[in-house]
């Protein structure tokens, strides 16, 4: 089981790093276009939010400068959560 999760891992995570999944990506040649899902927690207060959006762009300046055309299908990818960027009151917070 271990070694069938080191091999998936091989596989779909090329970087623990915006930096290191593009180099990555590129050394596996032209027909891999990583896809980066960043790993943030939805935003408790303004404080959360600001943090996640200087990181989400941040990822997407250095996504950019390895961009070498318009189209976003030849390009690099990042997903966004949104509930990320702005702050959501839930009565537990109350």
């Amino acid at each position: 089981m271990t070694d069938a999760m080191t091999q998936m891992g091989r596989n779909f995570v090329l970087g623990q790093t915006i930096q290191a999944t593009l180099k990555n990506g590129c050394a596996r040649g032209a027909d891999t276009l990583p896809s980066f899902d960043m790993l943030v927690e939805a935003a408790c207060d303004d404080t959360d939010a600001q943090g996640y959006l200087k990181a989400y762009s941040d990822a997407i300046k250095a996504i950019a400068k390895q961009s070498k055309t318009t189209d976003p299908r030849q390009n690099p990818g990042i997903s966004v959560k949104l509930s990320a960027l702005h702050p959501r009151y839930e009565l537990a917070q109350a």
